[in-house]
């Protein structure tokens, strides 16, 4: 009769459901004994179909970044040193990079146009223009009155 052989090692992989929480476990016979060795130290956030969905209360979404063991020691001193939570320091982060690169946009853009065309006006200049533009449309909205009743 043969006999089925006993593996040495098994694989496992569990999540939960509910958070899309996910761990890794391999079970391997150490000196005799079934042992879990984890692959993961800690439980690993995934992206799932279940977290994609918004459900009608959260108007937020979440997202699952990773980070090198010294800069996520940075980020949590930061955020305690603040007396906030993680996310709401990475909300202001991006808050604060897309503002930065808009900025740098209209900066961009405004050396372009000064590049193309210096301009040769004053601030007074500017209001005295603005009053002739003014002036021109009342007066043209005066000529179509006149139009208009004739």
């Amino acid at each position: 009769m043969a006999m089925t052989p006993i593996p040495n090692s098994l694989e496992l992989d569990m999540v939960e459901v509910s958070t899309g929480a996910r761990i890794s476990v391999n079970f391997r016979w150490i000196e005799g004994k079934l042992q879990a060795v984890f692959l993961y130290d800690s439980v690993v956030l995934c992206h799932t179909h279940f977290m994609s969905k918004s459900s009608p209360t959260r108007r937020s979404r979440v997202f699952t970044i990773s980070f090198p063991e010294d800069l996520a020691r940075q980020v949590e001193a930061v955020a305690k040193e603040e007396s906030r939570n993680i996310s709401e320091l990475f909300r202001e982060a991006f808050r604060r990079y897309r503002i930065e690169k808009r900025n740098a946009k209209l900066d961009r853009i405004r050396a372009e146009v000064a590049k193309r065309s210096p301009s040769p006006y004053t601030e007074d200049d500017v209001e005295s223009l603005v009053d002739e533009v003014r002036r021109g449309i009342y007066e043209e909205s005066l000529r179509d009155k006149e139009k208009k009743t004739a």
